[in-house]
């Protein structure tokens, strides 16, 4: 099993997507949406990119493309939980977002319950997220962490590697839970 990447669109501070080809035959694709990028880039990769693209790979997906709901690039929750609204996301997310989505054959949502900015910015990103993506089927690897939260992708392990559908309604409930402390980066 290998893994290239093969593109980045980036600018000083975010990472809008990182593109990894896998072994696998065809052009079946994954686009797979976590919180926010760490320090992987075109040139180098992470643990989070090598276990996500060796998972696409056992699952007949040729190619990976990381996506994020903030663009701003930080490992560090301290380097980015002080910006604005429109620092985290970015300044092109949102149409990288869109282009890529409409294009790939599978979307999964994938960053676990360590959140790097507040509770009720994390649920103005999923409804706006929910609008760029109406009309596509997401989906889940495994169960949601906490009840809550997409697996993160580092954490696709033994009984948690199942691709499922995924409804808005697991993550976005009518009922509102209590705020998310900050915690560390996803």
């Amino acid at each position: 099993m290998a893994y290239t990447l093969t593109g980045c669109l980036e600018e000083p501070d975010y990472r809008y997507s990182l593109v990894a080809r896998t072994s696998a035959a065809g052009n079946k694709s994954l686009a797979v949406i976590q919180c926010n990028p760490s320090r992987a880039s075109g040139t180098r990769s992470d643990p989070t990119v090598g276990k996500v693209s060796y998972w696409a790979e056992e699952h007949g997906f040729s190619s990976v493309t990381f996506l994020n709901l903030f663009a701003r690039r930080s490992p560090q929750v301290h380097e980015i939980s002080h910006l604005s609204y429109a620092e985290l996301v970015g300044p092109r997310n949102n149409e990288t977002l869109a282009h890529h989505a409409s294009g790939t054959s599978t979307l999964v949502l994938a960053w676990g319950g360590s959140l790097p900015v507040p509770d009720e910015l994390y649920r103005k990103r999923l409804a706006e997220l929910r609008e760029l993506l109406a009309g596509r089927q997401v989906h889940r690897v495994g169960p949601l962490s906490g009840g809550r939260y997409p697996r993160h992708g580092r954490m696709w392990n033994a009984g948690n590697r199942k691709l499922e559908p995924l409804e808005w309604t697991e993550l976005l409930p009518n009922n509102s839970s209590k705020p998310t402390p900050l915690r560390g980066a996803a």
